[in-house]
């Protein structure tokens, strides 16, 4: 299935499609050249009624016969017509479930017109996709070096936190001696 929807569409469907119109021209042509033909067959009974007792139309009928010569040829061609289109109900049929099929035409139009109203942004963001791995190294790079400083801080802190340990158990005397002073408000 096509990405609209229409399945494909048999060679022999599409090239009896293609001939549809000459067809057309063609049974006009020959309706217009055989639509006298019932009138010339009463003609020619007529005349052979006549040609018993005039001889001159004889020869007039032999003349005619040689330009009706063509009529079988005409008939074989309008049967292959006959043949040939009666298929047309089945081919209306079907470009009737064409049509239908091809109603969702517009709409799936308007979605692309928006695809493509979008593709320059995309061609954008495709490119600085490009670029992500790059950065997202450098990033890694960078978190790995504040992850080494954040240790050395922990580390740091650690040993800062020891010495005010030690530096407030050394200033607890003190403390003890300075609350016992005259005026430190004890």
């Amino acid at each position: 299935m096509t990405p609209f929807g229409i399945e494909s569409v048999p060679a022999d469907l599409a090239k009896t499609l293609r001939t549809l119109p000459e067809v057309a021209d063609r049974l006009e042509a020959i309706a217009a050249s055989t639509s006298e033909l019932s009138a010339m067959r009463e003609g020619i009974d007529g005349l052979g009624a006549d040609t018993r007792t005039l001889t001159g139309i004889a020869e007039d009928v032999g003349r005619i016969a040689t330009a009706l010569e063509l009529l079988p040829t005409i008939d074989d061609r309008v049967t292959a017509v006959a043949e040939d289109t009666s298929v047309l109900p089945q081919v209306k049929d079907g470009l009737a479930r064409v049509a239908e099929a091809t109603n969702v035409l517009p709409s799936v139009d308007a979605r692309m017109a928006k695809i493509e109203e979008a593709m320059p942004a995309l061609v954008e963001v495709q490119q600085h996709l490009a670029a992500l791995p790059e950065t997202i190294e450098t990033l890694g790079a960078g978190i790995d070096r504040l992850g080494n400083l954040m240790d050395r801080l922990l580390t740091s802190m650690d040993t800062l936190d020891a010495n005010v340990g030690s530096l407030q158990a050394a200033m607890a005397p003190i403390g003890r001696v300075a609350d016992r002073l005259p005026g430190s408000g004890s």
